[in-house]
Parts: C-alpha cells; structure tokens; sequence
C-alpha cells in the first residue's frame, strides 16, 4: 500500500475539517486526519493555513483557483526546499566520511611502517649477533627508529586533535546560524499575522461604516431624493479616502520588509566576514583545505537556501488578494450608486 504524501491540498482540507468540528486541534491531529507525511512538511502548511484564514473570511467571493493557485505553490516550494535540505546533509555525510576515510589510511600507512622498521631491527640483531660493531650499529638504528615512530604518533594525535577541533566549530557555527535563520523565519511568520489582522480589521470596520450609510442613505431618499444623491456623493468621496489610506498601509507594509530583508542582508555581510575567518584558518592547516573549502560551501550554500525560501515566501500575493477585495467593494458601491441614479 503506497505511503500518504502530505500535499497543501490534502493539508488545508484536514484543517478545514477539523476546524468546522468547533474543536481543539493540533497538528497530531491533522497528521491523522491526512493518513502520514513528515512535520518538516506538514507544520509550515498549517501555518499557511492559519495565516490565509483571515483572508478567505475576510473575502468569501475570492476565487477558488486563486486560493488553489497559493495552495499549489506552497507545495512546490515546501517540496523543493525537503529536496534541498536532504541534499546538502547528503553532501555533508560524503565529506565526513571522506575525511574519516583520509585519516584511517593515514594510521594504516603509520602502523605499516612501524611494523616494518620492527622487522627490519629483528633482522639486523639476528643476523649481526656475533659482530659488535654491527649490533651497536642496530642498536643506534633501532633507537632512530623508535625516536621517529614516537614523532610520527604525536603528529598523527596532533593531527585527530585538530580534525576534532575543526569538527566542533563546524557544528557550533552551523547551529549558530540555524539559530538566527529559525529567529528570521519567526519573526518574518509574526509581522505577516500582524499585517493580515491590520489589514482585516480595517476592511471590516469600512464595511460596517458602508453598510450604516447606505441604511441611512435608503431611508433618506424616501424623503428627498436630491439630498439623498448629495450624501451619496459625500459617502462615496469618504470611501475613496479611506481606500487611498489602505492603499498607504500596504505601502508602508511593504517597506517594513523592505526593512527585513535589509537587516537579512546584514547578516549575510556577517557569515561572508566569517567565511573569512574561516579561511585564514586553512591557510595554517594545508592537510585539510579541501574539507574546509568543501564546508565554506555548505555555509555559502545555506545561504542562498535562506534567500531562496524568503523570495518564495513574500507577502506579495497576499497583499494583491487583499487589494482585489478592496476594488471589489468599491465596484459595488459604484454599481450600487449608478443604480440609484438611474
């Protein structure tokens, strides 16, 4: 039986299921109600999820392929960024092990020579036993070899000391850095459902205001229908200003993550002055360049994974959806006002 892949589609539905049920849920449950798929999938669709819901509440009318549309491209990119992610501790496995495999040959080579000077001692003493000289020759010999042996030991634990130095501050800055990509995502999540809430609660305040004037303004026509088309005109005017000040809202949203993605920046200036660092540092160990350069890659790939993912998140659809809705209203009320008109 084939293994229930967790899909945006797939997803969102479970949610919407479980959240019509008037219910606690989390995402064990959704997990359930979907049949499998991992969390690294599953957690940022429900995040998706919640943050959409303000907008489909906010914009019953929305089209349904428009909300399929952002349905399927997060699936895409959440599938791409699995693919990336599993790729790169893939490629950082090889290197571990490539680097394990480079020392164990090292030993190996040591403990081969030192087995063969061993012999070759043994054989100087037995075959030159008789000979005084020679045995004070071998014996001369066999300390050089010892003295050599010794230096070749230390060198080879200096070496291990250094690959498990080197390791450590792999690991350290790699954590390092996951933390600070784990605090942009977090506060990137935050200042979207700050802006969505903003953005609902404005709207939801013009329709109540739309819906007491265009009241009054029915009752008032009964009475006079001229007075009744003057104040139509004046709440018309009122709802174009309040749409120019959503306008400006949005506008003022969009240079906070201007903001945000500056201050990103700045912390790629930081991992690139690391990267230099890091550098410098393989200049004094030749042995392992090429296990440094191989994870200055990695960092430099991270990177490009973290710009990826923040493009492929932007608010920018979302904002676009919520404009729609705002045009829709004020197609309505045209219609509404050319109607009364006639």
């Amino acid at each position: 039986m084939p293994k229930t892949i967790a899909t945006a589609s797939n997803v969102f539905a479970a949610c919407d299921r479980l959240d019509a049920a008037n219910e606690r849920w989390n995402r064990e449950d959704v997990r359930s109600e979907v049949g499998g798929g991992g969390w690294v999938v599953i957690d940022p669709l429900i995040q998706a999820w919640r943050a959409l819901r303000p907008l489909k509440e906010l914009a019953p009318s929305t089209p349904t392929e428009l909300l399929q549309q952002v349905a399927a491209s997060l699936e895409a990119h959440i599938a791409g960024f699995t693919q990336e992610a599993e790729g790169r501790l893939t490629e950082s496995q090889k290197i571990f092990d490539a680097t394990i495999a480079e020392l164990s040959e090292k030993l190996v080579s040591l403990e081969t020579e030192l087995e063969e000077k061993t012999a070759s001692l043994a054989s100087s003493e037995s075959e030159n036993a008789a000979l005084t000289e020679q045995l004070e020759q071998a014996k001369a010999e066999l300390e050089t070899s010892r003295t050599e042996n010794a230096r070749l030991v230390t060198e080879n634990d200096g070496l291990i000391g250094q690959v498990s130095r080197m390791e450590k501050e792999h690991r350290t800055t790699i954590q390092a850095m996951q933390s600070e990509q784990r605090e942009l995502l977090k506060q990137h999540a935050e200042e979207r459902s700050r802006v969505v809430e903003e953005h609902a609660a404005a709207i939801a305040a013009q329709r109540k205001e739309l819906a007491q004037e265009a009241e009054q303004a029915e009752n008032r026509l009964m009475v006079l229908l001229d007075q009744e088309r003057q104040e139509a005109k004046a709440v018309e005017s009122k709802l174009l200003g309040n749409l120019d000040k959503v306008t400006q809202k949005v506008q003022s949203q969009r240079d906070t993550i201007v903001a945000l993605e500056t201050s990103v920046t700045e912390l790629t200036r930081q991992n690139e002055k690391l990267d230099s660092e890091l550098a410098a540092r393989l200049e004094h160990n030749t042995a392992l360049k090429a296990s440094l350069e191989e994870q200055k890659a990695a960092t430099a790939s991270i990177e490009q994974e973290f710009t990826a993912y923040k493009q492929r998140h932007a608010l920018g659809s979302e904002l676009g959806a919520l404009q729609d809705a705002v045009a829709g209203l004020q197609a309505q009320l045209t219609a509404r006002n050319k109607k009364k008109k006639g």
